[in-house]
């Protein structure tokens, strides 16, 4: 506590001195937000998850998942973040999402906090996923939910000062390990999946709490009729996902162009079938905890 070392993260000396002021001209993610809309020709796509799916309990959403992924271990400084005013790179590449226990209005709706090593094959991924999330339709309750729980039913004023005591010692690195991978709002992308219940993707905001510094949304799918060369019509299946990133952890470049490479993988999902190949100066790059990549 007090100092540059936290449980979540390396600290990054030497950035360009540009970079190092962004937090000070722009101190909030609410602030730095960049809004990056996709749309996603995904015929192929939902034919490889029907072709797959008895064998790998593969959705549409994991695809979407894995290939971020992917594209966070080959584009690592999306897994940058900032607290303190300083920058950190994330030691592993986490995700939270919401499940519901039940698909209708009155159910309940779960925040799934996971980490993922990016050397996993998507078979493997498959498994790590169906699984915590039947655990949790089942009715286990995760960390994070048994926190909440216990916090509103506090009086209003410790509320407050419960939240401000969190904010202030992440400010000050002295927030446990526990506590940060169990919320939802300390990890590399916060996903929303609102094709699954049925409503297209809006541009959402980002949380000011945590360090989450990316936000994905994903959007129905439609049918799209398009009038080919020989005047015959053909129908594809689009999707649209929208992108809020905190534009002070990389420039727009880097981020449009991770942002490309995740819609080439999700169109083309059989490139995930073949195994990540990280040469050592990659692995040192990302800053991954020897525990991560198991």
């Amino acid at each position: 506590m007090f100092n540059k070392k936290r449980p979540d993260g390396t600290y990054l000396k030497n950035l360009h001195f540009f970079t190092q002021l962004m937090p000070y001209l722009a101190p909030t993610r609410t602030g730095a937000s960049v809004y990056f809309e996709q749309e996603l020709d995904v015929t192929k796509t939902l034919q490889y998850v029907q072709e797959k799916k008895a064998k790998w309990n593969i959705t549409f959403f994991y695809i979407v998942l894995f290939a971020a992924i992917r594209v966070i271990a080959l584009r690592p400084k999306l897994n940058r973040f900032i607290s303190g005013y300083r920058y950190y790179q994330r030691n592993r590449i986490s995700f939270n999402f919401t499940a519901k226990r039940e698909l209708n209005d009155e159910g309940e709706e779960i925040n799934v906090t996971m980490s993922f090593s990016p050397l996993l094959s998507i078979e493997e991924f498959c498994k790590k996923i169906y699984d915590r999330i039947s655990s949790v339709k089942k009715g286990e309750g995760t960390s994070a939910e048994k926190t909440n729980s216990l916090l509103v039913s506090l009086p209003r004023f410790l509320i407050r000062f419960a939240t401000w005591g969190v904010r202030f010692l992440d400010y000050h690195n002295g927030l446990p390990k526990s506590v940060i991978n169990s919320l939802p709002f300390w990890t590399t992308v916060f996903f929303a999946n609102l094709g699954s219940i049925g409503i297209d993707a809006p541009f959402h905001h980002m949380f000011d709490l945590g360090n989450c510094g990316l936000f994905c949304a994903i959007g129905k799918f439609r049918k799209v009729n398009f009038i080919k060369d020989d005047g015959t019509v053909e129908t594809r299946d689009k999707v649209k996902i929208t992108f809020t990133y905190d534009n002070r952890i990389t420039d727009g470049i880097y981020c449009a162009r991770a942002i490309d490479m995740v819609k080439d993988l999700v169109e083309n999902p059989e490139k995930l079938e073949a195994p990540l190949q990280l040469t050592q100066e990659q692995l040192d790059y990302l800053k991954l905890a020897k525990s991560e990549l198991e």
